[in-house]
């Protein structure tokens, strides 16, 4: 599993760098310089090397042990980075492996994009709908996630009594609260479902589909690290998905051309 992850490189956060340089100025000489020249020449660390670091710390006896040598391998931070690092990786190919399995054991299941494009009601951008009864109507708040390969962020809903389409993958989104901006809904929704902040949206549409509600699409970037997704309660899993790739997944209801059409325009 962990070969998926051979060679690639990770940014050593700056205060490690700094921690290290520090700590070379006041020993120029002896073991471990060698390795801290290399970390701050780079200022990345493959996962090989990471591996290695790890092993170094922990075998490492604070009672015995070289502790300057210890500093110029990043100390406690870079000990703590690496920790963090790892785990979250491993754990995404891990998550990403079981989602293969599950896409594959699909493939000739009847599991197809939504086709009703002709149905959904769009309303023109940034324009309020022409609906009499607007304000009285239920708001959703959807986030179309990109990441830097334009891979689209999904969400496995968790399998729980009262939950809405469980174990069932689903855009990030919920609905909009009394007396809450749709977007400022959006925001809140990225947080708390996945941790993340993002604020800045790149297109946005609004439709409805059913008589008592609107759903209101919005598209960003993440150009974050893919891994940085923090789950809450209401979904077990995530991926970064091409739309190619979601035909084989159990997605909820009309998923595929909500994405469509906020991405229509760069079609």
């Amino acid at each position: 599993m962990n070969s998926q992850l051979y060679n690639k490189s990770f940014p050593v956060p700056s205060d490690i760098l700094k921690s290290i340089q520090t700590i070379l100025i006041s020993n120029p000489n002896g073991e471990g310089v060698k390795r801290a020249k290399f970390i701050l020449k780079n200022g990345n660390i493959t996962y090989q090397d990471m591996k290695r670091l790890k092993n170094f710390f922990d075998y490492f006896n604070p009672e015995n042990g070289d502790r300057i040598q210890y500093a110029l391998a990043g100390g406690d931070l870079m000990k703590s980075f690496i920790e963090r690092t790892l785990n979250a990786n491993r754990d995404a190919v891990k998550r990403s492996t079981n989602t293969k399995r599950e896409m594959h054991a699909n493939v000739n299941s009847e599991l197809k994009p939504q086709s009703s494009v002709a149905d959904l009601h769009e309303a023109k951008k940034n324009e309020k709908l022409d609906i009499e009864n607007y304000d009285k109507l239920k708001k959703n708040a959807l986030a179309v996630i990109a990441n830097a390969d334009n891979k689209i962020l999904l969400l496995k809903r968790s399998d729980y009594p009262d939950q809405w389409m469980p174990s069932k993958w689903s855009l990030v989104g919920g609905a909009v609260e009394k007396n809450e901006e749709p977007e400022v809904a959006c925001e809140r929704e990225i947080r708390e479902e996945i941790g993340l902040e993002i604020k800045k949206f790149i297109e946005k549409v609004v439709i409805q589909r059913n008589p008592d509600s609107v759903e209101h699409i919005f598209a960003c970037r993440y150009t974050g690290e893919p891994t940085d997704v923090t789950l809450n309660k209401e979904n077990s899993n995530y991926g970064w998905f091409d739309v190619s790739e979601m035909a084989y997944l159990d997605t909820v209801p009309n998923l595929i051309d909500y994405i469509n059409l906020v991405f229509k325009k760069y079609d």
